[in-house]
């Protein structure tokens, strides 16, 4: 079995992965709330080691105590932002549904005949249809009485579900802060003993580029927040709160998102025009919203990403955006925000255990013998060196000697 594993290694070690990813998607709730909990501790650690740090003359607060308080703190944080933003988009929602439509669709009547007469002509629509017979057409179709029958229990069971996720992030997060080496040290149970070193390089390399990746991320949110939310207040955008919340979370998600908030931040700032009767003002502010907020995106690409994150994950835009497209049809948005750390962790991981085969080396762009090579160059030229110093050249010598005499 041995020498049939070792002669058809790559295929047995492709598999294990197909296998583990099959797993990891099975019990992707599960995972998930891991992940989530696993994040939550790589950013509250340093603090924890900060507190751990501090003494009272003799006095020092005990470990459990710094958790605690570093895990309110992040709940607080995160609290505090949903308490802030919750009713400025339950006021959003309010003033959408005062928006009256029928002033809006008079005042632009002449320029929806002309674009319903275009679209006849080009054979687009029947010749008796108009936007709101289609509208309404859509709507009958989308919407059926048996959903709304069916939204209450959605709905207590959608509360249930994630109260209950809530909590488990919750308790493994306190047990994950309290001892950082828990989780590793579960995984290492089920790493086979001639892979122990390579496994422990996957977790250090692993720890280092997450921690740094997401404490940066979490930054790089709450000035892309500010600076939307300034820019949209100079330009006089209604609702410039809301669309910088929207816009600077959806930063998360890398290239698809900044476009996204760009789109949805376009159409909440339109809907304050329409709902103060300001019906003319519509397409200049949606140059104005656009223009502002691309410019915050270009502020973001040219200083906070280099600055506050720079190259941490080391990998093409191109991987990134096929990555960022094949896990969003894979499992939605929550997979497109895990799937720059997660590719990361995937190369590293190939990195370790796929050294010998060229398509590991490549997709991991970590060469080990490469490594070890100039390792090797630099120990040479330091013994060089040292051989040097201790013996001069002979001319070096002469001219020491005739200067003594």
């Amino acid at each position: 079995m041995r020498e049939l594993y070792l002669k058809h290694k790559l295929f047995f070690t492709i598999l294990f992965i197909v296998i583990a990813g099959f797993i990891l998607w099975y019990f992707s709730s599960i995972v998930i709330c891991i992940v989530i909990a696993g994040i939550i501790s790589i950013i509250g650690f340093p603090l924890v080691e900060k507190m751990d740090g501090i003494r009272i003359g003799k006095f020092k607060i005990p470990h459990v105590i710094n958790v605690t308080i570093t895990l309110l703190l992040i709940i607080s944080l995160v609290l505090g932002l949903l308490s802030f933003f919750i009713p400025l988009v339950i006021h959003e929602t309010n003033m959408i549904s005062t928006i009256d439509w029928t002033k809006l669709a008079a005042y632009y009547d002449v320029e929806i005949r002309r674009i319903e007469q275009n679209m006849i002509n080009l054979g687009l629509i029947s010749t008796n249809a108009t936007f709101e017979s289609i509208i309404k057409e859509n709507l009958a179709r989308v919407v059926d009485m048996t959903l709304f029958s069916n939204i209450l229990s959605v709905a207590v069971s959608f509360a249930g579900i994630f109260v209950f996720h809530v909590f488990s992030v919750i308790f493994l997060s306190f047990f994950f802060l309290n001892d950082h080496n828990l989780l590793p040290r579960v995984i290492m149970m089920f790493v086979p003993e001639e892979a122990e070193e390579k496994a422990k390089n996957v977790m250090t390399k692993s720890k280092v580029l997450l921690s740094r990746y997401f404490i940066g991320l979490s930054i790089n949110v709450l000035m892309m927040i500010a600076s939307y939310a300034i820019v949209l207040t100079i330009i006089g955008a209604r609702g410039s709160l809301v669309i910088a919340f929207v816009a600077g979370m959806l930063n998360i998600i890398p290239y698809i998102g900044p476009i996204t908030g760009v789109i949805i931040g376009t159409i909440l700032g339109v809907t304050g025009v329409i709902e103060g009767g300001l019906y003319g003002e519509i397409f200049p502010m949606v140059l104005k919203i656009g223009l502002a907020m691309t410019a915050v995106i270009v502020i973001d690409n040219v200083v906070y990403g280099p600055l506050i994150q720079g190259k941490s994950v080391k990998a093409h835009p191109v991987e990134i955006f096929l990555v960022i497209i094949a896990a969003g049809s894979l499992g939605g948005i929550p997979a497109m925000i895990v799937a720059v750390p997660g590719y990361a962790f995937i190369r590293i991981l190939a990195g370790e255990f796929l050294q010998q085969f060229k398509i590991g080396r490549q997709f991991s762009g970590y060469d080990q013998r490469k490594e070890h090579e100039k390792i090797i160059e630099e120990i040479e030229h330091s013994e060089i060196t040292i051989k040097v110093r201790k013996n001069p050249p002979a001319e070096k010598q002469a001219s020491v000697k005739q200067k003594k005499q």
